[in-house]
């Protein structure tokens, strides 16, 4: 069997720096896949997709709600022509009903132990409408991802240097955060991998490796023996907040912290406590900032802009609430009846979609674009990033010049 495995494009915002990253999710699927499947993957925020493609079933991982439109668009294609479709990601399992409606099948939650038996059944013929488990799969038993099936220097490079490859360590989140559905994906149980299997999948990963779990400050002492175990492999890492303890933070940059990224809705000594303790350790912060609670008024927007400039945050991401479905926000908000917008293209955390209590959206949407203004008034955010890149890149191997080549010059691509 010919299986096509597509991450379908979304719009880039303009306020952030336009880069890719190779996709987790359908590497991991890939991995899920029998043997015996020829699987090839095209992210299509760096590849175009071809509808007349051989292929014997398509998928499509939504990760986001912003990119389901164009995943049931191309779904419609490829049925047109047909082809038999299969949906799954996050935004799937957040809304199966809807994603059921545009394909044969849907896969709902993790994929391992669910890829198999949805293949098997669609080479009999007889797929069923939805593939879910019970309980979530054994992590103990997840497959690395297979990361041989992108072309990371033709798409996922610059200047001959492998970017960031997204790696997962744990899964699920004991915390509940107004603005999450991890609790409703993943599960509130911290599940972590055997370091076996994740010092397998390093081994395969350029040396900047992004930690995607949820966060990693729900267990002190796997966060220990996580940085011992990273501590000599020489990798550049980031992660999302780790414990803002001295010991931990020492080990946590002595073991190839980079940077890490943390939420930021208030103004607070323990946000300035936090992000000074980073810095004191060489570690960079990117703050993640969500605009528009229902606390937040003009005045404490414009001062949290301040706030953020005064503590010399690294990097910020500003965001709008955004009530991504199966989320507190979503239920809080639906219920109060304040979502005006269902359209999901808009829903990529930078457009408000719902009523402010303090404010009236049309001023939440200014404040947004002037967040990003203000804090990038004197630098902007790509150099912002190089700065960061450039503590990391004299670190980092070099590609190998060919015989006769000039020092100096560029590699051919």
């Amino acid at each position: 069997m010919k299986f096509l495995l597509i991450a379908p494009g979304w719009t880039k915002l303009p306020e952030q720096t336009n880069f890719n990253l190779p996709p987790l999710g359908p590497i991991q699927v890939a991995a899920a896949a029998p043997d015996d499947v020829e699987v090839r993957i095209v992210n299509e925020n760096v590849q175009p997709v071809d509808l007349e493609a051989d292929c014997d079933l398509v998928g499509l991982s939504v990760l986001l709600s912003c990119q389901a439109p164009r995943a049931y668009e191309l779904a419609h294609e490829f049925r047109q022509r047909g082809k038999p479709v299969v949906l799954g990601g996050l935004h799937v399992t957040l809304c199966p009903e809807e994603a059921a409606g545009h394909a044969d099948a849907v896969v709902l939650g993790e994929g391992e132990g669910l890829i198999g038996p949805m293949v098997a059944d669609f080479r009999q013929g007889r797929p069923r409408k939805v593939y879910a488990h019970s309980d979530y799969p054994d992590i103990a038993k997840v497959p690395s991802p297979r990361r041989a099936l992108y072309d990371k220097s033709a798409h996922y490079s610059y200047k001959g240097l492998e970017m960031v490859d997204l790696v997962e360590t744990s899964r699920g989140c004991r915390f509940n955060c107004y603005p999450c559905c991890v609790p409703y994906l993943g599960g509130r149980r911290h599940r972590i991998k055997p370091w076996d299997l994740v010092a397998q999948d390093l081994a395969s990963c350029s040396n900047l490796i992004f930690i995607v779990d949820n966060s990693l400050e729900q267990n002190k002492e796997y966060e220990r023996s996580l940085c011992r175990n990273l501590a000599g492999l020489k990798k550049h890492w980031i992660s999302h907040p780790i414990t803002p303890d001295p010991e931990l933070l020492g080990l946590a940059r002595e073991s190839g912290c980079w940077y890490v990224y943390h939420a930021i809705f208030d103004i607070s000594d323990k946000i300035r406590d936090r992000i000074k303790l980073y810095h004191d350790h060489g570690i960079a912060v990117e703050g993640t900032v969500l605009l528009g609670l229902d606390n937040h008024t003009e005045d404490f927007i414009l001062r949290l802009i301040d706030f953020l400039q005064e503590i010399e945050l690294d990097l910020a991401e500003f965001t709008v609430l955004t009530p991504f479905p199966r989320t507190q926000a979503w239920k809080q908000l639906n219920d109060e009846n304040r979502i005006f917008d269902r359209d999901w293209k808009n829903y990529n955390a930078a457009t408000v979609v719902y009523r402010p209590r303090l404010m009236s959206p049309d001023k939440l949407q200014e404040l947004y674009y002037r967040a990003w203004r203000e804090f990038y008034g004197r630098e902007s955010q790509s150099w912002r990033m190089t700065k960061l890149y450039l503590k990391v890149i004299r670190d980092l191997p070099r590609p190998r010049r060919k015989a006769g080549q000039a020092a100096g010059t560029a590699e051919p691509r």
